[in-house]
């Protein structure tokens, strides 16, 4: 079914006009039909039914009793290069992640003033909305604003884990804490440069615990979606097997 989002709020028997953005997608891109039945979510992740009117309207006629995700999913990750970071957002919203948490972190070789940030969550959200939309979503993943590793103790789940390892610290590997298949969980990943000795006892203090990935995967984007393809499998497939 065509699908389209809409940043407001909204209930059935009302009609809406689309954004310009959103309606030359519906009316132009996907040469919707009128009278047309669709799919709207709205920034709420509430979905509907929609009746297509004319160009830019549509009519919520029915609101849809979506599907609880299996687990709800935090990445918390440490700011990476722009192409990097941007590939992130796109593989974690297709990798099924509920919420993603960017926080500064000391050996980020990204550093943004508050200008520089807002310009960068505006293109970031953007970024989310059309992968949500490519891969057929029905919610939209939330995108928090800019934090600091003091504060992603307040975006704690079920099960908190740090992608960590040291060879005289040796860590529990990612699929002994999958193994108990938890309802919720916050991943948190550093970046490039890993994060230092103090950042880590701040995490753990704040009841992270460390978590091994194995010596092959290095890089922070790959690490998240090491991670998320694990949840993924686990979710659907472990169980099974």
């Amino acid at each position: 079914m065509k699908q389209v989002f809409i940043e407001t709020d909204a209930n059935v028997n009302q009609k809406i006009m689309l954004n310009e953005k959103e309606a030359h997608h519906l009316f132009d891109v996907l040469r919707t039909s009128d009278k047309e039945t669709i799919r709207v979510v709205t920034n709420t992740s509430q979905v509907f039914l929609a009746r297509v009117q004319q160009k830019p309207y549509i009519y919520l006629f029915d609101k849809m009793t979506v599907e609880q995700k299996a687990q709800h999913i935090t990445l918390c990750c440490s700011l990476i290069k722009q192409d990097k970071f941007e590939w992130l957002l796109q593989k974690a919203c297709e990798l099924g992640v509920t919420r993603i948490v960017p926080f500064e972190s000391r050996y980020s070789v990204v550093q943004l003033d508050e200008k520089k940030q807002q310009k960068k969550l505006e293109r970031w959200s953007s970024i989310i909305l059309a992968s949500c939309k490519q891969c057929n979503r029905n919610d939209l993943v939330e995108l928090t604003p800019i934090q600091k590793i003091e504060t992603l103790k307040d975006f704690q789940s079920e099960c908190n884990l740090v992608a960590y390892e040291k060879e005289d610290d040796p860590s529990k590997h990612l699929a002994a804490y999958l193994e108990k298949d938890p309802e919720s969980i916050t991943i948190c990943i550093g970046p490039e440069g890993g994060f230092d000795e103090k950042e880590i006892e701040k995490l753990k203090n704040d009841h992270f615990s460390s978590c091994s990935l194995g010596k092959n995967i290095l890089r922070a984007e790959t690490a998240a979606c090491y991670i998320l393809s694990c949840i993924e499998y686990q979710t659907h497939c472990g169980k099974e097997n």
